[in-house]
């Protein structure tokens, strides 16, 4: 997470997410479409773990574009 924000990992359940933070999101797509929406917000990254290890690269995003 880049900033703190109330939000959630599951789609049901609010907790404070905080900044400088990995949350593991539900596979379940109420999950899967939180993680979205933090990501499209720019609040949070995709961090996918390596196979075989535990480091983790994060993913950049590109940020959405204001339409003219």
């Amino acid at each position: 997470m880049f900033k703190t924000i109330p939000g959630s990992t599951d789609g049901v359940t609010v907790i404070e997410l905080k900044a400088g933070t990995e949350y593991r999101m539900t596979d379940a797509a109420r999950g899967e479409r939180r993680a979205a929406a933090y990501i499209r917000r720019g609040e949070a990254v995709e961090v996918i773990a390596a196979a075989g290890g535990d480091q983790a690269a994060a993913v950049p995003v590109p940020q959405a574009r204001g339409k003219k």
